[in-house]
């Protein structure tokens, strides 16, 4: 038992002494003839520590294509040199416990014979507990892996290797600009990308011999982290066909990153190279920094066809003295030392602008930029008159502020225009297919500069012309809706006739016939401009106006008691004219008999009515009004006709003796509409100043006894509200 936990002691410890400095690595190969290749292995290690020593003989695993274990080599150890720390800022204080060692293995191989091509791997954990783009980063080691492609596919290859190694430090806030090219041996062309290390090794075997089979499992990033955006805070960008590198970490911290380079011969990708490396990014207190700021984001900058003449924004700090020059060739006048100058250029052109901060001091920085001017262009046309789709062909003027040699012009006339483009500054005859309002586009090109105009081109339809009369009963006083359908492209001028003597030039108007009869209707439409055309359109006895009857009835009595209300309704109306009748109480019964009886089952004021038909089915309304007594302290009406004719208006009860009372009117949801307190409190029908719809209301009111002063009463009830 003792001796295992000391095993595992031991183990720890050695674990510890990998798990904090492994920087990074690649592995790459030359063919040297046959199966014999030369391996080289680049490593590298924190210096600063005893812990993570070089391997003395470096173990590569040789894998065939399908991933089986063929064959494993050692490297001996060949010594290692320790990288400068390289930074460009001389206005940063480089921090002296930064120290990375570079240790370069080579060996010449002979690999045994595979139909599949072979993997060489090596295998290391860990990577350190301080690196922070890493989920347990301290139990995360690496994968160094390359594939040579099968000889029967590609008799002879070497891979790429990388050409520089990229600085050991960066400045959180200040970008890095690093070429990570590769060079191939054999000219192979090659593509760039930020890719996932591979993890390898574990706590418990740091250095595992041989390595584990292919394929290999890459490192966890953190939450919000990945390949193509390692930092926590910032970006980085490589681009694919150069390698070229810009890194702008906004944070400080250790982050791994991975650069990929895929090499293809006739188009076809036989092998991917990785490098895994570590890029160590601090707060740098920079003394002095040369910030020019660029063209596109100055206060004044609206386009790079705005005038010859730039206004310089200067966003450098901790400088004295400043020199720009401002890139014209042949001169030596076009220089300045304001901080921020102004400077107008001689002609068109790009130019190469250069700021100095504190020049010739031993801190100084230099910012250099590029700055487009050109004089300002435009572009316009007037769009040509609105013409018909039948015969059209129209002619274009591009108009506009443009230098007269050199510029470039660009019509779009669009899909169905004949023809759909024209480089010529006057184009004419262009012919459109359909009509519409089509959007035409003039631009105008000089060196850099762009000027667009988009208007628009009406190409007129035929006119058409078509009305609509509402299929209905149509009883005096008909009220007709005429409905024009007529169409056209531009504006179409109506003239109705209604049969009756009147007409109207309004598009669609409304007529009202208040004699009984037949009418012929027509319309007659024209336009002025585009199609040119005049229609008419003639529907005879498209009206025909039947006369309505009229309703008619009598009640008695007119007023009853509760307990003694049976009312007597008399059909009034004229018999030649009415075939159908129908009385309403009021009370939720009707009948169609002429002469009848009716007795209520509450006491109240109703208002029934009659409602007749004549043969056409024409038809009239009228309302009566009967009163129910109560033998009650209060009388509430049930029903009541805001219509504003001074009969029945408002809704109020009537109590036996004039006292103070409270009323509340509520809507079928239970929403308060209404309350009011007094003698003569009562309801107008109305909720906010608007008249509500006609339907069942709810009345609640509340008063003292008329017996006992002092006991208050509360009623409810239901009230009609027609209209």
């Amino acid at each position: 038992m003792r001796q295992l936990v000391l095993t595992v002691i031991l183990s720890c410890l050695t674990l510890s002494g990998f798990a904090s400095h492994i920087v990074g690595g690649e592995i790459f190969y030359d063919h040297l003839g046959g199966t014999q290749y030369q391996v080289t292995v680049k490593l590298y290690r924190d210096c600063l520590s005893d812990g993570a020593q070089f391997d003395q003989n470096l173990p590569i695993t040789v894998f065939n294509g399908n991933g089986a274990q063929i064959d494993q080599f050692t490297i001996p150890f060949p010594g290692s040199t320790q990288l400068p720390v390289q930074f460009s800022n001389p206005c940063v204080t480089i921090p002296t416990d930064i120290c990375v060692e570079e240790a370069v293995y080579t060996k010449v191989v002979n690999l045994p014979a595979s139909s599949t091509g072979w993997t060489l791997s090596y295998q290391r954990c860990c990577r350190g507990p301080n690196v922070t783009n890493l989920v347990n980063p301290s139990s995360t080691g690496l994968t160094l892996t390359v594939d040579i492609p099968a000889q029967s596919t590609v008799a002879s290859n070497s891979s790429p290797r990388f050409n520089n190694f990229p600085p050991l430090l960066l400045c959180a806030n200040d970008a890095l600009e690093f070429d990570h090219a590769a060079t191939d041996p054999d000219g192979d062309s090659l593509a760039y990308s930020l890719c996932t290390p591979y993890h390898g090794g574990s706590d418990f075997d740091p250095a595992p011999n041989p390595s584990t089979a292919p394929p290999y499992t890459p490192v966890t990033w953190e939450a919000g982290i990945s390949a193509t955006s390692p930092f926590t805070v910032g970006n980085i960008t490589l681009d694919p066909v150069t390698g070229f590198m810009i890194a702008a970490p906004g944070a400080p911290g250790l982050y791994a990153v991975g650069v990929c380079v895929s090499e293809y011969r006739n188009g076809v990708l036989i092998g991917t190279s990785t490098r895994d490396f570590l890029f160590r990014v601090m707060n740098c207190e920079i003394e002095l920094a040369a910030n020019m700021v660029a063209q596109e984001n100055l206060v004044t900058f609206e386009s790079y066809c705005q005038g010859l003449t730039v206004d310089f924004e200067n966003n450098s700090f901790g400088g004295t003295n400043y020199q720009w020059d401002f890139g014209v060739a042949g001169i030596t006048t076009d220089v300045s030392t304001s901080f921020e100058p102004s400077y107008t250029y001689p002609a068109d052109g790009t130019y190469t602008v250069t700021l100095i901060v504190n020049p010739g001091w031993p801190c100084s920085d230099t910012a250099v930029g590029d700055f487009t001017v050109n004089n300002q262009i435009s572009a316009f046309f007037e769009p040509p008159a609105t013409q018909c789709v039948l015969d059209n062909s129209f002619d274009f003027a591009g108009q506009g502020t443009f230098p007269a040699a050199g510029s470039t012009f660009n019509w779009n006339f669009g899909s169905d225009a004949t023809p759909g483009t024209s480089t010529d500054l006057n184009p004419t005859d262009i012919v459109y297919a359909t009509h519409g309002t089509k959007p035409v586009t003039f631009t105008v090109y000089y060196d850099q500069c762009e000027a667009s105009y988009t208007d628009n081109v009406l190409v007129s339809q035929p006119p058409q012309i078509n009305l609509s009369i509402p299929d209905e009963l149509k009883c005096v006083p008909y009220t007709a809706q005429f409905t024009n359908l007529s169409t056209a492209s531009t504006t179409i001028y109506s003239l109705w006739d209604f049969g009756d003597g009147t007409t109207s030039n309004v598009t669609s108007p409304s007529h009202v016939y208040d004699q009984v009869g037949l009418y012929d209707v027509s319309l007659t439409i024209w336009t002025t401009t585009g199609c040119i055309d005049t229609l008419s359109i003639n529907m005879p006895n498209a009206i025909e106006v039947f006369p309505r009857p009229t309703a008619q009835f009598s009640v008695t009595p007119y007023e009853q008691l509760e307990y003694d209300n049976e009312f007597f309704f008399t059909d009034e109306s004229d018999t030649s004219e009415v075939v159908e009748s129908w009385f309403y109480f009021a009370d939720g019964n009707y009948t169609d008999q002429d002469s009848v009886y009716h007795s209520y089952l509450e006491p109240g004021v109703y208002l029934p009515w009659q409602i007749v038909k004549n043969e056409y089915g024409c038809t009239d309304k009228v309302y009566g009004q009967i009163k129910i007594i109560p033998i009650l302290d209060v009388m509430v009406p049930n029903a009541f006709t805001p219509d504003g004719n001074s009969i029945n208006n408002i809704f109020k009860p009537v109590l036996f003796d004039e006292k103070v009372y409270e009323l509340w009117i509520y809507n079928r949801w239970g929403e308060q509409i209404h309350y009011e307190k007094g003698i003569d409190a009562s309801w107008d029908g109305s909720y906010n100043g608007t008249l509500v719809p006609s339907g069942v209301y709810i009345w609640k009111m509340k008063y003292t006894s008329f017996k006992y002063e002092d006991i208050p009463v509360e009623k409810q009830g239901h009230v009609i509200l027609l209209r």
